[in-house]
């Protein structure tokens, strides 16, 4: 098991309580991917003067000051993005059929949600949101690169096929390097982002669908049980 030293304590804890089981997995970030983040992001900033520069995937060195085009220091950014958190966590809509192919893929495999948020105390709000729109699975907090998490989560799976969705290519890359036996599919809801997103090495597919993704998903695990 690679990188699992780089799990932290408290993320190790919540996935020691989840039950592993010899069995497929799929482990699913939340923003961009279950749930809308970049349009709800944009409406929380527009309301306070703030807006992106570009149309670059990142979030830091991208925010302006609309009035002036003056950009927003590191640690403005992270508190924006804080502060969205602490508004908005309970009021993010779900990406079209993601809770229809999670139930379909949860019939082949088990379902872990794996989502970064600056604090913990967000987890209970998060988890109620998507338990509400049908995506009623246990859901795992975790800080910086997902790689370690992602092992430790992969952990007494034995050679069953293990999935990982998200949109952020530095944990797409993490993962990647930590668990390279892990099928990577690049997900990013907003079409405007997911159309100047860079291709990342080794990823299985990239979408911006989940029609597509479960299709995928499901005929990879359709595969294996042959």
């Amino acid at each position: 098991m690679h990188n699992i030293e780089s799990v932290s304590a408290n993320t190790l804890q919540q996935i020691e309580e989840i039950e592993k089981r010899a069995y497929p997995l799929l482990i699913c970030d939340v923003d961009e991917v279950l749930l809308q983040f970049i349009p709800h992001l944009e409406r929380y900033m527009n309301d306070r003067g703030i807006g992106f520069k570009e149309t670059a995937y990142r979030l830091k060195a991208n925010m302006i000051h609309t009035q002036t085009g003056e950009h927003l220091s590191d640690d403005a950014c992270m508190a924006i993005i804080h502060d969205f958190f602490e508004s908005e966590v309970s009021r993010q809509e779900a990406v079209p059929n993601a809770a229809a192919q999670l139930e379909r893929l949860s019939r082949r495999c088990d379902i872990v949600i794996l989502t970064n948020l600056p604090s913990s105390h967000n987890k209970p709000a998060r988890a109620n949101l998507l338990e509400t729109l049908g995506m009623d699975y246990p859901v795992i907090t975790n800080h910086g690169p997902k790689g370690g998490a992602v092992a430790a989560l992969c952990a007494q799976r034995g050679h069953h096929p293990v999935f990982f969705v998200d949109d952020s290519p530095t944990n797409i890359i993490s993962v990647g390097k930590s668990t390279p036996h892990v099928q990577l599919v690049h997900f990013i809801a907003d079409p405007r982002f997911f159309a100047i997103s860079d291709n990342l090495p080794n990823v299985a597919l990239k979408s911006n669908c989940w029609l597509e993704t479960g299709d995928f998903i499901e005929n990879l695990l359709l595969t294996a049980v042959k």
